[in-house]
Order: structure tokens, then sequence, then C-alpha cells
């Protein structure tokens, strides 16, 4: 018999000004360092999703996010290899509170806004695929 899947899940959010959208460069993480990436984190044990999101927010970038102004935008179902796989839900939020900013300098080299025409530039592999599958469910490397 087959050993049940235990994967992590993240959540990640598409903060939108406009057309810019908010991008994090990562460093001294173990993973992606160097590139952009959208901000979010691991959901923690007993810990519901919209929540992770709101805490991931807060932690991250110094900002606010009510839950109503969460909006399911894509599941992301992506294989790392044979042996990692993750489920990121994907939020776009337009409305928070608070000044956005880099809370977590040891992990996070820069904030930028950047054109969500423009984002496949030095992004990790994935981000590109959020913005140009129009499905809501993206399978990514399998």
């Amino acid at each position: 018999m087959e050993e049940r899947n235990k994967f992590p899940i993240t959540v990640q959010l598409v903060l939108k000004q406009e057309n810019n959208i908010l991008l994090l460069k990562r460093k001294n993480t173990g993973y992606g360092d160097g590139k952009y990436c959208l901000p979010g984190g691991h959901v923690e044990q007993n810990e519901e999703i919209r929540k992770s999101a709101i805490r991931e927010a807060k932690e991250e970038i110094g900002i606010d996010i009510n839950l109503r102004d969460l909006e399911l935008y894509k599941i992301l179902n992506r294989k790392i290899n044979d042996k990692e796989e993750y489920v990121d839900f994907v939020f776009k939020v337009e409305k928070w509170s608070g000044n956005v900013k880099n809370i977590e300098t040891e992990k996070c080299e820069e904030i930028i806004w950047k054109d969500i025409k423009d984002i496949s530039e030095n992004t990790l592999d994935f981000i590109p695929q959020i913005f140009n599958q129009e499905d809501i469910y993206i399978p990514y490397n399998w």
C-alpha cells in the first residue's frame, strides 16, 4: 500500500496596486535565494488557510488584511522533485491597512513593485505561471 502524501501547504499573496504587484527578493532561505517571489509562507498546524495569509502579511511586510479582502486567486500544485511537492493557495489582495515594509530583513533583500506584464525576469520559476494561466488550478512541473 502506498504511503499517503504529507506535503506542505503554503499561502502566497498577490498585492496589487493598479498594474503593479509586490515582489520580495529572497535571501538566506536555502530556496531560490536572489530571486523574487510573492509574500507568503507555510500554513502552520491548526491554522486556517486564510488566517495564515493574514499572519504572513503582517510578519513579512507589516500590513493588516481583513478576511473579507482576501480573494482566492489560484491554487498551485507544485512538484519540486520526486519526493517534494507543495500546494499553494494564492490570494489576491487590493485593500489593506498599513505601509508595506521589509520586516524580515534576514530573509528578504528588498521589496519592489513591478508591472504585472514584466514579472518573469528573476522570479521563482512558477511565479509567471500564476499570471499566465487562466484556470484557477495550476499543476506545475508534473
